[in-house]
């Protein structure tokens, strides 16, 4: 597996796309629009990949005082195998190199656990995503 950074619009970055439809918003008529927010043209997007197939992406997008973590996904029977904490190493890496104020991101519920281990820290209650109505929380990152 290799995690490596891809151009917006570019094959890698259009498979990413698709597996972010399939696993985040399949089922949605507005899925597309839903991808094309406010930060997508000006995020910087990664993919973990496995013989040349997208196996996983992550977004991050910068701002002067905070960097942001959205839309990280991994293929389905790719997860609990490391691909997550690959691509979420990876954006924190990026981020701590614009020295931002925070790290932060709206983890879903189940995915919760995952940001614990990997030093983000639960900020505020639940809410729910203005986007799908699932349940999200903030989490920022405790740089050690």
């Amino acid at each position: 597996m290799k995690i490596i950074s891809v151009a917006f619009n570019s094959n890698f970055y259009l498979e990413g796309v698709n597996l972010r439809k399939k696993l985040f918003f399949e089922g949605y008529a507005n899925a597309q629009e839903l991808i094309d927010d406010a930060y997508e043209k000006q995020s910087k997007h990664i993919i973990a990949l496995e013989n040349n197939v997208v196996i996983g992406t992550g977004r991050l997008t910068l701002t002067k005082e905070k960097a942001i973590i959205s839309q990280m996904t991994v293929a389905v029977e790719k997860q609990k195998q490391g691909v997550g904490k690959s691509i979420l190493s990876t954006l924190i890496s990026i981020a701590l190199l614009s020295d931002p104020i925070t790290i932060q991101l709206s983890a879903r519920i189940s995915a919760i656990p995952f940001y614990l281990k990997n030093n983000f820290k639960p900020t505020g209650k639940p809410y729910a995503s203005q986007k799908t109505g699932i349940p999200h929380q903030l989490m920022v990152f405790q740089n050690q």
